[in-house]
């Protein structure tokens, strides 16, 4: 495995006993020596940095979890490097969306509702691993207003309390959320997993537009077309899952009111694309 090389390669081929928070942090500056290098050099994307230490973490803790020693803390625990590393990566266009990543079909060949997965997050917004992990209870298909909650649970945090939000589920996802309504199971607590599955996926079918992109792309499309739209800043937070320092910050209105907005800014749903979630 890549990342236990790398861990070897920089920080020593460490007897699992005796591997602390310390080696832990020194792998995660280690890697952001390789994101920010210090020269103004562009440098290696996140991505690939919380692949290595969610494959480190992962091993860690199944591993005590055989010892049975399941309380035993992880050094590699919620060393991640989150959003601020992501500014710079560009949205899709709704072109780009629509024709590409929409078009009916292009998702057939994937195992295990990755392609429904996908598909869920073009309307919500929400960050991968937020999707993969929702439980079924949170997800509200009978409501009168169709809704995700995303929530924290045993095992995983969220990226603040911000993040936990009610999102209106529209268009395409509303769609995927009725072919997957509970959830995927394949992919709870597997970001690692995941995110290998969806760049290999995205780079088979040509849906990166340039060197730049990533599946986290969709998230920025999203909150552009918010903005486009004119939709308010503090809805945008809430729905986004970001923080909001205005004095006068609200709940970002009621599940109805939210839902009307995001039918502003909705993709077309072409007949053949509904049809075709059959496959996936």
């Amino acid at each position: 495995m890549r990342s236990v090389q790398n861990f070897i390669d920089e920080i020593g081929d460490i007897d699992m006993h005796k591997i602390t928070r310390a080696h832990g942090r020194a792998f995660y500056n280690w890697w952001g020596e390789r994101i920010a290098p210090k020269d103004g050099k562009k440098g290696l994307n996140p991505n690939s940095a919380n692949r290595d230490i969610g494959n480190l973490r992962t091993l860690f803790r199944v591993y005590w979890e055989y010892e049975g020693d399941e309380s035993r803390a992880n050094p590699f625990q919620k060393l991640t490097y989150t959003e601020s590393f992501y500014k710079d990566i560009p949205s899709f266009s709704d072109k780009w969306m629509r024709e590409k990543i929409m078009k009916p079909g292009m998702f057939d060949k994937l195992k295990n509702e990755t392609g429904l997965l996908v598909l869920a997050l073009i309307e919500t917004g929400c960050r991968p691993s937020e999707i993969a992990n929702i439980l079924p209870k949170n997800i509200c298909l009978d409501h009168k207003v169709p809704h995700i909650k995303i929530r924290p649970r045993e095992n995983m945090q969220l990226k603040s309390n911000s993040a936990s939000r009610d999102i209106p589920l529209v268009g395409i996802s509303l769609e995927a959320f009725k072919k997957a309504p509970r959830g995927f199971p394949h992919y709870i607590d597997n970001a690692t997993l995941l995110s290998n599955n969806l760049m290999k996926a995205f780079r088979l079918r040509k849906l990166f537009p340039t060197k730049d992109h990533r599946v986290y792309s969709i998230r920025h499309s999203y909150e552009k077309r918010m903005l486009e739209a004119g939709i308010d800043y503090d809805l945008r937070c809430t729905l986004m899952g970001h923080s909001n320092n205005r004095p006068d910050y609200g709940d970002g209105g009621s599940l109805e009111f939210r839902r009307n907005e995001l039918l502003k800014i909705v993709h077309p749903v072409p007949q053949a694309l509904i049809d075709s979630l059959d496959a996936l």
